[in-house]
């Protein structure tokens, strides 16, 4: 039986991005899905809980699903025991990248205390690699970043989290991206203004 929205509400939209980022949560090949005898049931292993009857959303997911198989993003094939759903290799770089920039994108929390250390960015990406220097400017620009000099940029915060997501999903080189922690810069009077940390 399809469990009732009511009780279990979907913990992914139904758009195709969502039902790939709810695959890859998953691991790419769970359990469930190899055990269950119909996609929706094998869905709703992996979050989305269908209300009986509901014409509307099992068309909007099916159209989904095919959607991701038509463009590479997965494989189905039938089983002995059901089916088993993947994702390909393209539909898992394809999910990263996204979860990537939307990680990238949010607010970064602003620590009650300043460490007295600085970030500096180090930045080398070819012209020609359009995508990783986009990612590498929203980083920048949520971040505040100022920039030192060409292709250096100075931060007091640690944000090394974000800077190692977008070097892991970007596959960038250290010679592409590097974050260095300094413990002085020298006159540092005008970032600490930049940044408001004259207090700390």
């Amino acid at each position: 039986m399809v469990q009732n929205t009511k009780h279990h509400p979907m913990l992914f939209d139904d758009t195709p991005r969502g039902l790939l980022e709810a695959l890859f949560v998953a691991g790419g090949v769970a359990a469930a899905l190899t055990l269950a005898p119909t996609l929706f049931f094998a869905l709703a292993g992996i979050g989305f809980a269908l209300r009986a009857g509901d014409r509307r959303q099992r068309k909007k997911l099916q159209g989904s699903f095919q959607y991701l198989v038509r463009h590479g993003f997965v494989t189905k094939r039938t089983i002995r025991r059901g089916m088993r759903i993947e994702l390909t290799p393209r539909g898992r770089a394809h999910v990263q990248r996204f979860m990537a920039r939307r990680m990238l994108l949010q607010p970064i929390a602003r620590p009650a205390i300043w460490d007295h250390k600085w970030r500096i960015i180090l930045f080398d990406i070819p012209a020609g690699e359009r995508s990783k220097r986009n990612a590498f400017r929203s980083l920048i620009r949520r971040l505040g970043a100022v920039m030192l000099q060409k292709s250096v940029w100075i931060y007091p915060f640690d944000c090394s989290e974000q800077v190692g997501v977008l070097r892991s999903v970007f596959r960038l080189s250290d010679a592409e991206l590097r974050l260095v922690t300094a413990d002085s810069i020298g006159d540092d009077i005008a970032l600490r203004a930049r940044f408001d940390i004259q207090q700390y």
